[in-house]
């Protein structure tokens, strides 16, 4: 007999899978949905791909809210920067990404459009975080996490949690060395 559920069960439990993987290790998740943007540039200036947002369907979720909220449909995964920090590395190349390992603040890489890379770090002094409004959209800082499927919006692992044992650099020690090692003598 053919399901006649909308979503194949094994894009549901890897989205699941995924989702309850970052929430385990205390990253502020949530479901995310597309809605329209009256705006074609994002806040600092980017342009976005795509005339839609993501934003979060509610606020951060534990791991019991997860499996719940990824049981029926494949919501995209955004990543709230909060407990964990993000570091825009801008267009990435492997200079960016030997000047971190060498420095020992390598950590996980996303790789959005653009290509736009991005390095989770320990904490970020995030000045939007500080003033009690965290993002809540792709536009605003959340990042849209793999496995998600969103037409246009493909992120991806350079290098994903599970290659660093989950391990993440310190902000302040990742920027340093970043600020270090983009300096020309």
């Amino acid at each position: 007999m053919l399901s006649t559920h909308p979503y194949p069960a094994g894009e549901l439990t890897e989205m699941r899978c995924a989702a309850i993987e970052y929430a385990a290790h205390g990253w502020l998740i949530c479901p995310g949905a597309r809605v329209p943007h009256s705006g074609a540039d994002a806040s600092d200036g980017r342009s976005l791909s795509g005339e839609a947002d993501l934003v979060c369907r509610a606020g951060p979720l534990s791991e019991d809210e997860v499996f719940e909220a990824w049981t029926d449909r494949p919501w995209p995964i955004l990543l709230r920067p909060g407990a964990v920090g993000v570091l825009d590395l801008g267009p990435g190349d492997g200079r960016t990404e030997a000047v971190l390992r060498d420095a020992g603040c390598l950590g996980p890489i996303l790789v959005r459009p653009g290509p736009r890379w991005h390095l989770i770090v320990d904490h970020a002094s995030d000045r939007r975080a500080r003033a009690g409004r965290p993002p809540r959209s792709v536009r605003e800082g959340c990042l849209l996490l793999p496995p998600s499927r969103v037409p246009s919006w493909i992120s991806r692992w350079r290098i994903s949690p599970d290659d660093t044992g989950w391990s993440l650099p310190d902000h302040a020690h990742a920027r340093a060395a970043l600020n270090t090692g983009t300096r020309r003598d």
